[in-house]
């Protein structure tokens, strides 16, 4: 008996809201140890890795963001060029 799939498509999903809060969050895990590729904290590996599984839609476009911005929004947060979330706004995470 052969059985028919309906979709190959790997189920991912859609995270609709602020990209640089997305990172932020993700960084602060990572920071936290919470978050880690094979083992390592490797803040880029982790973001590229969960863009396979999380889709993140920009809320002005409605567009899915690419991979490569989502790195540039970790490095310009590493560098401190957004302040609009800093890491002690996530205490509650902890």
């Amino acid at each position: 008996m052969i059985r028919e799939v309906k979709s190959q498509t790997p189920a991912t999903i859609e995270y609709r809201g602020d990209p640089k809060r997305y990172i932020a969050v993700i960084l602060n895990a990572i920071d936290h140890g919470r978050l880690t590729y094979d083992g390592s904290a490797n803040s880029e590996q982790n973001i590229r890795s969960l863009a396979t599984v999380i889709d993140v839609v920009s809320p002005k476009t409605g567009k899915v963001l690419s991979v490569e911005t989502l790195v540039s929004y970790e490095k310009k947060e590493h560098s401190g060029e957004f302040t609009d979330y800093c890491e002690g706004d996530f205490d509650e995470l902890k």
